[in-house]
């Protein structure tokens, strides 16, 4: 009995990282419907580039 039930948890496992592997939209989707899905921090301050830089001239970056 307890070999069964090791048996189905490890199909189980491997269904949800295959799931995960070859369908990532779609194991997304059903990680937000079980509300465990990844959150994600939200963006800090903006990046600074090539605008904000006083090395850029001329149009290139340094």
């Amino acid at each position: 009995m307890i070999q069964s039930l090791i048996v189905i948890a490890l199909v189980v496992v491997a269904l949800l990282f295959w799931l995960n592997r070859l369908f990532p939209v779609h194991a997304a989707r059903l990680k937000a419907q079980l509300g465990i899905a990844r959150q994600t921090a939200p963006g800090g301050a903006p990046k600074k580039g090539c605008a904000g830089c006083d090395g850029c001239k001329g149009g290139g970056c340094h």
